[in-house]
């Protein structure tokens, strides 16, 4: 087994004592090129906690994406850290980072740091911490343009802390969330979708190849069973009344995706 370097230290993971609340993360990080830095560093930006692998496909697809925003929104407040997932030698990613030309900090992380967040063995994965320190939401697989504009703009638009009594004002949401699932031969991508109750949510599926079981998408939850022609959009749209984990599959039930709504 590839040896992991020591290069995350955990100085702080605190809950707030609200029910309401979110945790408040404090990370004390070593970047692949020797600083130190700390998640806390970040307090009065909008940050974006990027888990990825040199060895992940949909990682390495996704970002280019978050370079762009990285340079699209750094004067709106936002920025991005990627924690490189194990197992992974320092210059391997340091290889990798200077090749994408990658627009921000990147560190090597380990099991422990991602669970932290989630159980999940999902990557890519992106943590949501809004200017207070508190993470707002979890996103799963790729984050998508659409989920950019419905989880992480609002916090860009938000008032910056200018006092300890002052928090950030965030837009209200959509009347619609909305969320692309492409199907190809290894399952859905992403695999697991967040949606918020109560708000109507349309999701579109995409089946991209020949190869794959997922020639139908079914939601048992909601009542969904339709047909998914090759490479034409097929969007579904319900409301969300629990909270819960609700399974979407293949008419097969051999691919399995999951909606997360909180």
């Amino acid at each position: 087994m590839r040896k992991i370097l020591p290069t995350v230290l955990l100085l702080l993971v605190s809950v707030s004592a609200s029910a309401q609340s979110s945790p408040q993360v404090a990370l004390r990080l070593k970047d692949i090129n020797g600083r130190t830095f700390s998640l806390a560093d970040y307090k009065g930006k909008v940050l974006l906690v990027n888990f990825w692998a040199t060895w992940c496909i949909p990682c390495r697809t996704e970002i280019p994406d978050l370079i762009k925003l990285q340079r699209q929104n750094r004067n709106q407040g936002l920025r991005i850290v990627g924690i490189a997932y194990p197992p992974e030698s320092i210059s391997e990613v340091r290889r990798f980072a200077r090749q994408l030309k990658m627009n921000y900090p990147v560190a090597l992380g380990t099991n422990e740091t991602k669970s932290l967040f989630t159980p999940s063995e999902t990557l890519p994965m992106t943590l949501v911490i809004d200017r207070e320190g508190i993470v707002r939401d979890v996103i799963e697989g790729i984050m998508y343009a659409d989920e950019f504009d419905l989880k992480v703009k609002p916090l860009l638009s938000a008032t910056a802390i200018t006092g300890s009594q002052q928090s950030p004002r965030v837009k209200p949401l959509p009347a619609t969330q909305k969320a692309t699932i492409l199907v190809g031969s290894r399952g859905y991508q992403p695999s697991s979708v967040n949606l918020r109750r109560g708000i109507r949510a349309v999701l579109t599926f995409v089946r991209q190849t020949d190869e794959t079981c997922g020639r139908d998408i079914v939601i048992p939850g909601y009542g969904i069973n339709r047909p998914l022609p090759l490479n034409t959009p097929v969007s579904v749209s319900f409301t969300p009344k629990k909270s819960g984990r609700f399974k979407f599959t293949c008419g097969m039930n051999m691919f399995r995706g999951a909606l997360i709504v909180r």
